[in-house]
Order: structure tokens, then C-alpha cells, then sequence
């Protein structure tokens, strides 16, 4: 197998690592696309000329890991089209326009891998595919995003926020720009897709309700110690019918369950499927290592013709509000008084409710600098 690198960065150092380290298949790296700027990093392999790649008849399979949307998309557009095998850890591309890809992948007998996108080094999406078959997923529950769940370990140990944040860009977890991570917006893509495979179908991203980690503070981790709980940042799907309920937010959970014993960069994801019942995938969620790991798996499924998704992504679920009712940790940012009547328990403006409804907790929800849903 002959690839082409389009990224040299934390991940397309790791692919090369990877390979450097460990290549049974032999598998060849042709070319290495990225700016003008790493030219001499390099070397003989460089380029900025995607066409170049894409006319190289040598090369059968790009991997895309630069991130973004706009001229990934037109490279694996044209990869695909190209008759090459795509490999991506882009999760944000490929909620966007996984439909397209694979319609294009089928079309031009070629395949369209993208196992890193959804959990780092974490098997998720090829587990998915197989699970499907035989085991139907109703729910999911999971940290999917490594970045955020350094973050909230460091707190819980005593570090403010924004030390804990400056330790993550330091790591090489968090980017220059952490919005992406801090407000949900890299799980809400992440959970999209995992949706789109259970399912089968194509839900559009811009409808899954996120709510971000800004404005945690290690005042709440104390006082939710007190109760044996900890903060979680976590994606959340559930089927009730033909609806999906999706949301992307903080929750409250019990310091030694799954969830909450999950510490540092690692992921954890639980699925509850109708015959096998519940299924756990834990590991490195974020770093290069993990990731380029993932992508060179996929290399090997390619390889050794070991994956099959056949999905057109048509089912029609609508996403629609969760009626259930939940507790609330919330903490106020001004006055308002809540009804006391909702209140299990207050100290200060950090409150835990009562079993509420959506409705009665969107009624409050313009008053709270922070929210986490209290699961079981």
C-alpha cells in the first residue's frame, strides 16, 4: 500500500511514528502534504500541490488529519472521486458529510474509513458496526472528548480552571483555540456520528443542544464531593420511538462509577443494546499516539479487505427534546430565586433540584452560569 499524509501535524507526526515503528504490511508513504513553512521538516516526500497527489497513480490511499471542514472535504471529495481509499480522523468533515463520502466511496469502489474521528485510540465505530448487526444500540452514554476530561481531573485535584487548561495546550491535548473542546462542539460531532451508524441515518448537527465547561470551578467539585459525586462531560443519546434524544453537557455522577473513575485524557463510552445489554469501550481518548494508532488499524482493514459499512444514511429520526425528568446541579449567576419547592439541596448559589422537567428547567436555565444533569 502506497499513502499520502495530507496534515504533518501532532497526528501526522504520529502516523509516521507509527509506521516507523511498527509496519508488517509495509505500507509506504508516498507523499506528505502541508504548508510551504514545514518544507524542510519534511523533506523529499513534501508537498503543497494536492493535485500532485491526487494524479499519482502510485498512490492508492490518502489519510486526511488536518482538521476543519472547507478544503478537507475537497480533498476527500477528490480522493474519492480519484478512485483512492480515504482514511480520517476528522470528526468534524465527516459529521458534516459522512452521506456524501460513502455514497462516493460505493460509486468509485473504494473505501472511506474514519474510526479515529469519533474516540482517539478507542475501537468505537468498528464496534458499532459490528454490534448493529445482532445487537441493536437504544442508548449511549460516553466521554468522548479526552481534552476536557484532563481538564476536569486536574480540578478535581485542586487546579483552577485555567491552569488546568494551560497544562492540556501544554500536553498537546488542547488546541490554541479550545472552544471546540470546552463547549461540547468536538462531542456534539463525535456522538453525530456514532447516531448516523446506529441508526442509519443522517441527523444534522446544528440540532443536537450542547451546553460547554467554562465555567466549572473547583468550589463545585468540593462541595459534590461532599456527596460521594464528581463533573463529567459527557454525550447522551437515547431512541424513544422514532425520536432521538441527543444532548451534549456536563452531568453529575457517582466518583466510583464507570464515568466517574474515569480519569485524565482517557474516553469512556457505554452503549445499551437490545440483546447483549450493556458494552463498555475505555482508552486513550486524546494525544498522537492513540489516534494515529487508530488510523493506521484502519490502513489494515483496507489492507486485509476486513470492513464492510454498507449504510446510506436515509432513515428519517427527528431529534426532539428529552421529557424526562432529571435532577439539576446548577450554580446561579445572579439573584433569581428558585421556587423552593425544586430545591434538594442548596449551599450559597450552587443548588441540586429536585426531579424536575425540561419545561421547569428551561424556565430557569437563563439564570445559571453552569449545569449538570445528576445520573444515576
Amino acid at each position: 500500500m502506497n499513502i499520502a499524509i495530507f496534515g504533518y501535524g501532532v497526528i501526522g507526526k504520529g502516523i509516521v511514528s507509527v509506521l516507523d515503528t511498527y509496519n508488517p504490511y509495509n505500507i509506504k508513504i508516498e507523499k506528505i502534504f502541508d504548508r510551504i513553512e514545514n518544507k524542510d521538516k519534511i523533506g523529499s516526500k513534501f508537498t503543497n500541490n494536492y493535485l500532485e497527489v491526487m494524479e499519482d497513480k502510485k498512490i492508492d490511499t490518502i489519510m486526511e488529519c488536518m482538521g476543519g471542514n472547507l478544503f478537507p472535504y475537497e480533498i476527500i471529495k477528490s480522493a474519492l472521486i480519484h478512485k483512492k481509499n480515504v482514511v480520517t480522523s476528522n470528526k468534524e468533515v465527516v459529521s458534516l458529510h459522512l452521506k456524501e463520502f460513502l455514497k462516493l466511496a460505493k460509486e468509485n469502489n473504494v473505501k472511506f474509513l474514519f474510526e479515529a474521528s469519533c474516540g482517539g485510540g478507542v475501537p468505537i465505530i468498528n464496534s458499532l458496526i459490528e454490534n448493529r448487526k445482532v445487537n441493536p444500540i437504544n442508548s449511549v452514554i460516553g466521554i468522548l472528548n479526552g481534552t476536557t476530561n484532563f481538564i476536569l481531573s486536574r480540578i478535581e485535584e485542586g487546579m483552577e480552571f485555567s491552569e488546568a487548561l494551560k497544562l492540556a495546550q501544554a500536553k498537546g491535548f488542547a488546541e490554541a483555540d479550545p472552544t471546540a473542546d470546552l463547549e461540547g462542539l468536538d462531542m456534539v460531532r463525535k456522538i453525530s456520528i456514532i447516531t448516523d451508524i446506529i441508526f442509519d441515518t443522517f441527523i444534522d448537527i446544528n440540532k443536537v443542544k450542547h451546553f460547554g465547561i467554562r465555567n466549572v470551578n473547583l468550589d463545585m467539585f468540593k462541595l459534590l464531593n461532599e456527596f460521594g459525586l464528581t463533573i463529567k462531560f459527557a454525550s447522551i443519546l437515547e431512541k424513544d420511538n422514532n425520536e432521538l434524544h441527543i444532548s451534549v453537557n456536563p452531568v453529575i455522577v457517582q466518583k466510583n462509577s464507570l464515568l466517574g473513575s474515569t480519569k485524565d485524557e482517557f474516553n469512556m463510552i457505554l452503549f445499551n443494546g437490545l440483546t447483549n445489554g450493556k458494552l463498555g469501550f475505555y482508552g486513550k481518548g486524546a494525544g498522537a499516539l492513540p489516534t494515529a494508532s487508530a488510523m493506521v488499524s484502519d490502513l489494515i482493514k483496507i489492507i486485509e479487505d476486513s470492513y464492510n459499512l454498507d449504510l446510506e444514511l436515509n432513515e428519517n429520526i427527528e431529534i426532539k427534546d428529552n421529557n424526562k425528568k432529571y435532577k439539576y446541579f446548577i450554580s446561579l449567576n445572579d439573584n433569581y430565586k428558585i421556587d423552593n419547592e425544586l430545591i434538594e439541596y442548596r449551599s450559597g448559589n450552587n443548588i441540586i433540584t429536585k426531579l424536575i422537567s425540561n419545561e421547569e428547567f428551561l424556565k430557569i436555565s437563563k439564570h445559571i452560569s453552569f449545569y449538570g444533569l445528576c445520573l444515576d
